[in-house]
């Protein structure tokens, strides 16, 4: 008679069934990216000098990503190659075997960390920025301590603010800080606020705050320049505002508002409120023909003729870079007259008497703005 321990179900003996192997081969293959790409940007956040944003901090930081992660892949499988040999046939994906295992190192360690770096490079965000470089930034501002901090919360107030003194003033603090994480700021309130350029006194404060960053600013605002389309820009107004809008308009809408602090008499506001407005349009005459002479281009770029403004403004002397980009701008026929106007400018504060019979030429030239606008400073 057969003892309990002698019967054995059909369903109690191994089934020697197969299984997919899908979710270990899908962790060996992502895994080392995931921890190759964590380590790297947690490097370039404590590093100051590791700017991603620049081809060459972005280019070495591909090269360490391709190799690391050639590397984690190979160590990975070696440690979870005996666990697969004792599955055998069993498993369909990730096995043991030469040839699926240099498949999932070419995958995983070339392949998979090549896409993703190009992705990521080339996916431009609304802030001008890769998803990438902003990555790094916010491990940057998350690792660095206080003043990364700071600058961050001083940057997103000036773009949330609705009084144009006030963001000015937030403007000024960040140009007063003199860090990177500052002219981070800055960049991004140009890139990202719509109204920065609108308001002339909001303008003429973020062109001088980037300016006072000299060197450090100039290669940023070059960069953005080259992602600019000369087409998409030659409709709009010329400089950022008129001479009053730059440097009085904020003064006058805090006088404004000061006029309901001296009083509840109607009447007296009415007519202090009917001599301010008189004022006004009397400095807005005086400085309009001023205005006209120097500045005015109905065919000017906004964006461009900010940029170059901002690197007129700069205390730099002798500069290679920014004296070959002048030339090209200058060149180039698809740019308004006020830019390319401005880019000589550039050119007759960088340039040595090699350049003059250039700027004589342009200046030269019959019935052109660019002769009015070389001439105006």
């Amino acid at each position: 008679m057969p003892t309990p321990t002698d019967e054995r179900s059909p369903r109690e003996e191994p089934s020697g069934g197969r299984t997919l192997g899908l979710g270990g081969l899908l962790i060996e293959l992502v895994l080392p990216l995931a921890v190759s790409a964590a380590l790297l940007l947690l490097l370039a956040g404590y590093t100051s000098r590791w700017d991603l944003r620049t081809p060459v901090g972005s280019g070495v930081f591909g090269f360490l990503l391709v190799a690391l992660s050639l590397f984690l892949s190979h160590r990975l499988d070696a440690l979870t190659l005996a666990r697969r040999r004792r599955m055998g046939k069993r498993q369909l994906l990730n096995r043991a075997s030469p040839r699926p295992r240099l498949v999932k190192l070419i995958l995983g360690g070339l392949v998979i960390p090549i896409a993703a770096f190009a992705a990521a490079s080339g996916l431009e965000l609304p802030g001008h920025q890769t998803p990438m470089a902003q990555a790094s930034l916010a491990i940057r501002s998350t690792l660095a301590g206080p003043e990364v901090a700071r600058a961050a919360q001083l940057g997103e107030a000036v773009r949330r603010a609705q009084d144009p003194a006030a963001r000015v003033q937030g403007i000024l603090a960040l140009q007063s800080a003199g860090s990177s994480e500052a002219l981070d700021q800055l960049l991004r309130i140009l890139s990202d606020d719509p109204t920065a350029l609108k308001n002339g006194g909001e303008a003429a404060a973020l062109a001088r705050a980037l300016a006072s960053y000299g060197v450090q600013a100039k290669g940023r605002l070059m960069e953005r320049f080259s992602q600019l389309s000369p087409a998409g820009h030659e409709r709009e107004t010329g400089p950022p505002g008129e001479l009053f809008d730059r440097y009085f308009s904020a003064g006058f809408e805090g006088l404004d508002r000061e006029i309901d602090d001296r009083g509840p008499d109607p009447a007296v506001q009415a007519k202090e409120r009917e001599r301010l407005r008189a004022a006004a349009a009397e400095l807005k005459e005086t400085l309009g023909g001023l205005e006209a002479d120097r500045l005015a281009d109905p065919d000017g770029g906004r964006l461009p003729s900010f940029i170059l403004q901002t690197l007129l403004q700069m205390g730099l002397k002798q500069d290679a870079d920014l004296l070959a980009f002048a030339r090209r701008t200058a060149a180039d026929a698809a740019w308004s007259d006020t830019v390319r106007g401005q880019a000589l400018l550039l050119i007759a504060k960088l340039g040595g008497k090699d350049d003059l019979d250039e700027l004589y030429g342009y200046l030269g030239r019959p019935k052109s703005r660019l002769s009015a606008a070389g001439a105006g400073s």
